[in-house]
């Protein structure tokens, strides 16, 4: 729904719903069957993307999910049936908003939700199935950006500054942006010991879909925000999750944006995205597709740990697959904000999680590569701090 002059809809579900990820075939058959005879009353949309070769496709009675997705992937061009299936459809009588997947039927069923944040995660999470079972691929929940012709990747839970940190270099007159929330790196079928070709990280997605309050610390994102496709952003300051007396905001501690006349505030609610091209932020010169594996930077975000820390490929793969984090605000229900949670390899989009084997392609990188891991507190240092270590491991790698 677009609202004043803003390309804006606003969702039933304004974040993910409950899931099953081991949905069995029957089950999911039968709730199949009542979204298709919801289907057959209102007509639907089909849309087959490539996810760096996997073909997925979509079926839907959502027009607010469909443009996105039109918009997010590149199309697929298939000769043959496609590699995984996502339906998603609203009003379906008798079931709550939820989601299903079946990994046997390499399925997914999102039933009663329009929000597409989940949408899109399901799918790199199918095609990372896929990838990682027959194509000798790991998939990675990180931001990845080029600097000086070596490549990067970010790994953090949601809020710790792994966008801000990608956008850091993304800016840097020597630097270009690839991905900021996923990354498929393929392995050789024979590794060597001494590789001499680097891993590349390939970013399957043609746009970014950003959490919009990044451009509460980058005013200049708000123009393209402006003119890119929106979701759940706040039109209204009555809406507002952050008012102080008549016209502050708590988080930037100054006038409240509504007060300043605007019409709109990306950064009201915590769960708001937008979904922007890439060669829209800086032009096409400084996007990439894909990036060498130089450097794997984890961040985190608390009062007491060293601001940075290198770790050996052990302690490296055991902080991947702890997946320690603490919740923050906006990034899971507000009763949860401030307490302690795990996140296998710190991505939740893994539907059919193998730890031995996300092990097993994160050693070949750190041992067979020599490729350097260093974690960032960005609690205890500022963000040009935490980018300017960034920038010397990229330097020194």
């Amino acid at each position: 729904m677009t609202e004043g002059q803003l390309n804006n809809y606003v969702t039933h579900s304004k974040a993910r719903v409950k899931g099953d990820k081991n949905c069995s075939p029957a089950e999911f058959a039968s709730l199949l069957d009542r979204a298709k005879a919801r289907l057959g009353v209102t007509g639907s949309r089909s849309l087959v993307a490539d996810l760096n070769g996997v073909a997925v496709e979509l079926t839907t009675n959502n027009a607010h999910q469909a443009d996105f997705w039109a918009r997010n992937w590149w199309p697929a061009k298939v000769k043959t049936g496609p590699d995984a299936h996502i339906y998603s459809v609203s009003g379906v009588d008798g079931i709550e908003p939820s989601a299903y997947y079946s990994p046997k039927l390499r399925s997914a069923l999102f039933v009663n939700t329009e929000y597409y944040g989940q949408c899109k995660s399901w799918a790199l999470g199918i095609a990372a199935a896929i990838l990682e079972q027959s194509h000798n691929t790991l998939s990675i929940h990180g931001a990845t950006a080029l600097y000086k012709g070596k490549g990067a990747i970010i790994v953090a839970p949601t809020g710790t500054g792994k966008t801000t940190q990608a956008f850091k270099l993304f800016q840097h007159p020597a630097g270009k942006i690839c991905g900021d929330d996923w990354a498929y790196v393929r392995f050789p079928d024979e590794i060597e010991q001494k590789p001499a070709a680097p891993l590349i990280a390939r970013q399957p997605e043609r746009a970014l879909y950003m959490r919009s309050e990044s451009q509460k610390e980058q005013g200049w994102l708000r123009e393209v925000f402006d003119r890119s496709m929106n979701e759940n952003v706040t039109m209204r300051k009555e809406d507002c999750e952050h008012p102080v007396g008549a016209d502050m905001c708590s988080l930037t501690k100054k006038k409240c944006v509504f007060n300043e006349g605007n019409g709109w505030c990306y950064y009201a609610f915590g769960n708001s995205r937008v979904l922007v091209n890439r060669e829209d932020l800086l032009g096409p010169d400084k996007v990439v597709d894909e990036v060498p594996v130089n450097l794997v930077v984890l961040l985190r975000r608390d009062d007491h740990s060293p601001p940075e820390e290198k770790l050996n490929p052990d302690e490296a793969i055991e902080t991947l697959q702890r997946g320690e984090y603490m919740i923050l605000p906006g990034a899971g229900p507000k009763e949860k904000w401030g307490t302690i949670s795990n996140e296998p390899w710190y991505n939740p989009y893994l539907l059919e999680l193998d730890n031995g084997r996300q092990a097993r392609f994160f050693k070949a990188m750190f041992e067979n590569w020599k490729v350097p891991c260093l974690i960032l507190n960005t609690g205890v240092e500022g963000i040009q701090a935490s980018h300017t270590r960034i920038v010397s491991a990229l330097e020194a790698a």
